[in-house]
Parts: C-alpha cells; sequence; structure tokens
C-alpha cells in the first residue's frame, strides 16, 4: 500500500516529492525496501521531502540531507549527513558535555538521545542546542543559503509560477476516472454486494412463504399485508443503509488525502459514489420483487414492475442516507448510532404503527416531513388500492355491487362495528393515509427526498473534514 500511494504520486512526475513517514507500521525490512526505491527516486533527480522518526541506520544512511527538530519544533540540526552520517556526528560531538557516538550504535537513536528526544529520555544534558545552532557555522551556511535571489527573495531572472489551471486534468477526465475507479472498486469487493444480493434473495423467500396464500380481504389479513410492505421495505433500507456505511468510511480517508493533493474536484467524487450505487439497488431490487411480489398473492405485473421501481429507490435513499452520515460524521459507529436513531424516529412516522389516522395532530408535521411515509404510501397504493370504479353498498340486500375483480374494490370482511362497511382501497387510505390518487406525486417527493440526502452529502464532502492532521 504504501509503495502504491507513492507510485500514484509520482504518475504526475512531480519535481518534489513530500513523504509523511512512509515507513511508519512496517518493519525493519520492510522500511528498507521502502526507503531503497525512494532513494532510486532521488538518484533520478528529483527533491524528496521526508518525515521520519527514528529510523533504523541502514535507511538514515540513505538520505542526504537533515532538519532535526527537539520538543517545540525548534532547529537542533539542518545541514548535509554526509557519508554515514559523519557530518552530524562531528557536529554534535563538538559541543561541550556531548557523549560520543559508540562506533556500532545507530546514529539516529544516538542523536535523540544526545537531545533528550529519545525513547529513554535518560540523557542529563542540560546543553541548549538550539542555542548551539544558532551560533554555529552550519547556521551561517543555511543563512547565506536562503538569502539567495530567488529563494527567500525575488530574482529578476525568474519569473513568479503561475498556473492556469487549479488541478492538471479537466472535469471530464476527472469524472470519466472516478465513474470508472467506484465501479471497479464494487466490482472488485463482492462483499459488499453479494451479501446485498443474498439478504434480497432470502428476505423474499422467507415472506413469499409466510404470506403465501393470503387474499388481504379481511379486516386481519389486509392489516398484516400492509405490516409486510412495512417490514419488507424497512428491512430492505435498513440493511443496505447499515451495509454502506463500512465501505464508505474506508473510501473517505482516501478521498480526504486526494482531495488535499488537488488530485481532482469533490463534485466528480461525489458523482462517481452516486451512479455507481444504482445499478447494483436496481439489481437486488429485481431479484427481491421478482420472487416476492407473485409469491405474495399479488398479480398485477404493471403495479409489479412500479413496485420493483419504488423499492429500489427507497434502498437507493437509505443508501444515500448512509453516505450522508459518514461524510457529516467522524466514524462508522457514529454514523450508525445516529442512523438507528434517524430510522427509529423515521418508522414511527411512516404511517403505519401507528397508523396516520390516529398521529396526535402535534406531530403531523413530522408525519409529513418523513421520507419513509412517501415510499411506504406509494407501495401499499400500489397494490391495496387500485381499483377505478368503487363498488356500492346496497343496504336493502347488504352486500356491495359492481366495481371490478381487483383487490382493492373486494369488501374489508371481518371488520370490527367501528370500522363498518368499507372496501379495501378505502380503509387503507383512511386508516393509513395511503391514497391511490397520491401515487405520483408520493414518486416526486421519493426522489425530492434522494435529491435532498446528496445535496447534504455534496456539502459535508465539501466543507467537512475529519482528518486529525
Amino acid at each position: 500500500m504504501k509503495r502504491l500511494t507513492i507510485g500514484v504520486e509520482l504518475a504526475a512526475q512531480p519535481s518534489i516529492l513530500f513523504l509523511d513517514e512512509p515507513t511508519s507500521g512496517l518493519d525493519a525490512h520492510s522500511a528498507k525496501l521502502i526507503m531503497d526505491g525512494v532513494r532510486k527516486v532521488a538518484d533520478s533527480g528529483r527533491t524528496i521531502v521526508c518525515t521520519i522518526h527514528q529510523p533504523s541506520s541502514d535507511v538514515f544512511f540513505l538520505f542526504d540531507h537533515l532538519l532535526l527538530l527537539k520538543r517545540g519544533g525548534e532547529s537542533v540540526f539542518v545541514g548535509e549527513l554526509g557519508e554515514r552520517c559523519h557530518k552530524l556526528v562531528d557536529y554534535l560531538e563538538a559541543i561541550p558535555g556531548t557523549p560520543p557516538c559508540p562506533k556500532d550504535q545507530n546514529p539516529a537513536s544516538w542523536m535523540l538521545e544526545v537531545i533528550g528526544a529519545g525513547v529513554s529520555s535518560s540523557s542529563k544534558n542540560s546543553t541548549d542546542f538550539v542555542k548551539c545552532f544558532k551560533e554555529s557555522e552550519e547556521k551561517r551556511i543555511l543563512d547565506a543559503q536562503l538569502d539567495r535571489p530567488g529563494l527567500t527573495r525575488p530574482s529578476p531572472d525568474l519569473r513568479e509560477m503561475t498556473f492556469q489551471k487549479k488541478r492538471a486534468a479537466n472535469s471530464m477526465t476527472q469524472m470519466r476516472f472516478l465513474l470508472k475507479r467506484f465501479n471497479d472498486r464494487y466490482w472488485r469487493t463482492p462483499t459488499y454486494n453479494i451479501t446485498r444480493f443474498a439478504i434480497s434473495l432470502g428476505l423474499s423467500i422467507l415472506f413469499g412463504i409466510v404470506y403465501s396464500g393470503k387474499s388481504y380481504q379481511s379486516y386481519q389479513e389486509i392489516n398484516a399485508g400492509v405490516a409486510m410492505v412495512y417490514m419488507t421495505t424497512m428491512f430492505n433500507g435498513v440493511i443496505s443503509f447499515t451495509g454502506t456505511l463500512p465501505i464508505s468510511f474506508a473510501e473517505r480517508g482516501a478521498y480526504y488525502r486526494e482531495r488535499a493533493s488537488q488530485t481532482y474536484n469533490c463534485l466528480w467524487y461525489f458523482v462517481g459514489s452516486t451512479v455507481a450505487e444504482i445499478p447494483y439497488i436496481f439489481f437486488s431490487g429485481a431479484i427481491f420483487t421478482i420472487i416476492y411480489y407473485p409469491s405474495v398473492g399479488f398479480t398485477n405485473v404493471g403495479s409489479g414492475f412500479m413496485y420493483w421501481i419504488t423499492i429500489s429507490l427507497f434502498v437507493l435513499m437509505q443508501t444515500y442516507l448512509g453516505h450522508f452520515f459518514i461524510y457529516a460524521l467522524p466514524t462508522v459507529e457514529v454514523a450508525a448510532i445516529m442512523g438507528v436513531l434517524y430510522n427509529a424516529i423515521c418508522l414511527v412516522f411512516a404511517g403505519f404503527n401507528p397508523p396516520a389516522a390516529n398521529i396526535p395532530r402535534g406531530y403531523h408535521w413530522l408525519y409529513l416531513i418523513t421520507p419513509q411515509k412517501y415510499a411506504m404510501g406509494l407501495m401499499n397504493s400500489l397494490v391495496f388500492t387500485d381499483c377505478p370504479e368503487l363498488p356500492t353498498w346496497n343496504n336493502e340486500t347488504d352486500e356491495y355491487e359492481g366495481g371490478s375483480g381487483l383487490l382493492a374494490c373486494h369488501e374489508l370482511t371481518d371488520a370490527p362495528s367501528s370500522v363498518g362497511h368499507t372496501t379495501v382501497k378505502e380503509y387503507v387510505e383512511s386508516n393509513f393515509g395511503y391514497k391511490h390518487s397520491e401515487i405520483w406525486s408520493n414518486f416526486g417527493y421519493v426522489f425530492v427526498f434522494i435529491a435532498v440526502y446528496r445535496v447534504f452529502s455534496l456539502l459535508a464532502l465539501r466543507f467537512i473534514n475529519h482528518q486529525k492532521r
């Protein structure tokens, strides 16, 4: 991973390469391999500025120059190291009170012990190394070098460096590569999508078996049917929300690093993350709908197609909600907790339990701004309120007359006296608020909430950065 990161930076052919502790977390052998590669890059004519903490002697001998800092960020030594760091050793040993460097000791460890920054911090040397450096010949040489025209002072022979563009690649190139990157990442992370497909398959089979043979014409069965739509919708959505958190969090670290390097605009990263999810979610929704929809007794093909579109959009909305929480919050754990809290509130005001008709007036505004309410309303309307012509009640025969043979047009049987004579359509619309006349408006609201989540995600990407350094 370290070599890959360095390789990505070298792809732009930079004249100066900045490396922040490239050997951290590596054993001595791996660190030497990495730094040998960096040495070869330096030998090719590039300048490499590298921070490193307590390197091995083999790694330390690869460096040409050193800036040694003590606690507080003050300079103790700046200059050439020389062969096997003899210039550094000679400089420190020349300071009164400094113990000599043992022949076989690592000069890097020795210099840190001398200035009181070593692991053991056992040195009792009270020498002010910062003051010694300020009064040294090395400091005078450094000041003379920095005072040359073109470094810290303007030079008439050197034009001011200006850039016509903020980023090397144009917008179309950024978008194309980021789209490919996200598609490749999802394709190369099969566990993420295979898990999603397997859960959709399992839910469809489970609910298909449990609700097989139901007619949804009795009071008990229609309530169970609405509960079935509620549970399958929420399970699919919440599982998608929790599943996207870790993969989005893992990607976020790379985004922070690359955006700090001005590799691309956050807009195109946002577009890539938006588009990459769509085919997998709609395929997962198709797996679920193809098995679940006919298994539970629904037969209208047109409504089935719309059901697939709706549940896919709802899962997409929950996935984008997960993106927003990951971009806006510091850790996966915090995002998961906030997501559970947010979804729990939304589930209460989705119109099922309590039914929309029983929600207190003071909380009605929460019902109206709950995204789940519109997705639930859309799916229940497709299967339980599709009745173009309602039958009429005949008081003489105590029966309904007319109407079509659609499920929603049937009389609701075994209903309590408080409900009275009603059809499946009328009961679902009056009790749960899922009205067939509001299908297209609900469809529009689902798109609105998807857009709102994406706008919030873009703003979080642009203005929130959880890097600690």
